[in-house]
């Protein structure tokens, strides 16, 4: 099974549904860890707490699960299950569920952390990855949403201007000024340095758990 879901994982997405909808329900796996780190990223720039994203990941993860038989490919799944997640952020905070943060001291672990040669070398990387780190999720909370989450989905995540405009219901227009817009209320320095893997990093032990919850739900559904 490991060996069929590392050969599996070499598929576009619209190869791995048709499988899982033709009955080979365990490379889901393959979608859920593909885009665990696109839907924790985002999560958290709604402002969300990092157990309140995972639980907002195994939701969407489930709700595209039970869906998928309607997936169409008119848009790409990335696109599809993004819309999923946005709807869920959307109605939890506008619905007085959502919970906020100005920092989070958990994301900022040795995790990831680039390896060295030299233990000096790994040193002083180390505490400017986490200074690093630090300021660039300040910087980014301290966006208003509607500036942060263009950002996120552009400039992080790579979604085109039209596939940002389409998720968030903007003109592309909008969305380019916003964009520039969330660039020049970051520092300049932030600009030149920034990293997307350093931002709102998902660890490997957070994507098996919510693999496995995932799962959990998919098997005891009715």
């Amino acid at each position: 099974m490991e060996k069929l879901r590392v050969k599996a994982g070499l598929l576009p997405d619209e190869a791995i549904i048709q499988k899982i909808l033709s009955g080979e329900t365990a490379l889901f796996e393959v979608l859920i860890r593909r885009y665990n780190s696109l839907l924790y990223k985002i999560a958290r720039s709604y402002g969300l707490l990092h157990h309140d994203a995972e639980d907002m990941m195994q939701e969407t993860h489930f709700a595209a699960y039970t869906k998928l038989a309607t997936f169409r490919n008119e848009a790409s799944y990335k696109t599809w299950i993004t819309r999923i997640l946005l709807h869920k952020c959307y109605h939890k905070l506008h619905y007085g569920f959502g919970k906020y943060e100005e920092t989070a001291p958990d994301l900022l672990t040795e995790n990831n952390l680039p390896m060295q040669d030299s233990a000096k070398q790994n040193t002083e990387r180390t505490v400017i990855n986490k200074e690093l780190a630090k300021v660039l999720e300040q910087s980014l909370q301290q966006l208003p949403l509607p500036y942060r989450s263009v950002f996120v989905l552009r400039e992080m995540e790579g979604f085109s201007v039209a596939e940002t405009a389409d998720l968030l219901q903007l003109t592309a227009t909008n969305v380019k000024v916003r964009l520039n817009r969330a660039k020049a209320m970051l520092q300049k320095q932030l600009e030149q340095v920034y990293s997307a893997t350093e931002i709102f990093e998902f660890h490997l032990q957070y994507c098996d758990k919510i693999v496995h919850h995932v799962f959990d739900r998919i098997a005891n559904q009715p």
